[in-house]
């Protein structure tokens, strides 16, 4: 099973922490909110990524709320604190496109 890139572990634990609140799983509108992404489609990329590395299940499939934790991630790190929205706003454009590939596990970044 591959490993989880920092981004794709910051979702998992974001899915974990809203579904122990709210007792059933993010949609991807608010996944997207969570994790300071402007759209659905890099959150369901995202989805993918973990789905394919065993770590989430979407069930049933084209439902709103259908994400399924199957393993947690073996470094349980806190990566969200108080000022998370913060250093959003100050990351430039090109690191968007570098990060979103992160949280995809795609290429060498």
């Amino acid at each position: 099973m591959d490993e989880l890139t920092k981004y794709q572990e910051q979702c998992l634990l974001q899915i974990d922490r809203y579904i122990e609140e709210h007792r059933h799983s993010p949609t991807r509108q608010k996944l997207s909110e969570l994790l300071g992404q402007k759209s659905t489609n890099d959150v369901n990329q995202i989805l993918e990524a973990l789905q394919k590395k065993g770590y989430i299940k979407l069930d049933p499939p084209r439902q709103k709320r259908n994400i399924v934790i199957l393993k947690r991630p073996r470094r349980q790190m806190d990566l969200l604190d108080k000022d998370d929205k913060a250093w959003r706003s100050e990351i430039e454009p090109w690191q968007k496109i570098k990060m979103t590939k992160r949280l995809m596990g795609v290429g060498g970044c």
